[in-house]
């Protein structure tokens, strides 16, 4: 199920980069850090999201991508994880996502701040409840 069947040509920074993506269910995924493409009849199509420190250090390049990279081995980041077309069900201000992708695509710096900084604040437990 491809959202855009039906657009012609889009802006894809502006509907697909930076913004939220979440379970179905509500799971927060990450947000998209860059997008894989492939070549079709001389135009682009988008294959899959890409999300994790190591896919906007790619995309940012240079010494703020070097960072990022280090930064990303600090949260023993792995490649980039990739969300198929295929799994987006809606795309809001937020992008929904099938639950079963939600549950298994995460983003190591996100579950590090939610264990280390948001976890800790008094009452974060049942904020979302």
């Amino acid at each position: 199920m491809n959202p855009w069947t039906d657009l012609g040509r889009i802006d894809l920074g502006d509907a697909l980069l930076d913004r939220q993506i979440v379970g179905e269910d509500g799971t927060v995924v990450g947000k998209v850090d860059d997008l894989e493409l492939r070549a079709e009849d001389g135009r682009y199509v988008v294959d899959a999201l890409l999300v994790g420190p190591e896919a906007l250090a790619d995309r940012l390049g240079g010494p703020i991508g070097r960072l990022l990279h280090h930064i990303g081995r600090g949260f023993r980041a792995r490649a980039p994880q990739r969300i198929p077309m295929n799994a987006i069900r809606r795309i809001e201000p937020t992008i929904v996502v099938t639950t079963a992708i939600a549950h298994a695509t995460g983003s190591p710096s996100e579950d590090w701040l939610r264990r280390r900084v948001i976890g800790r604040i008094p009452g974060a437990g049942r904020a979302s409840r």
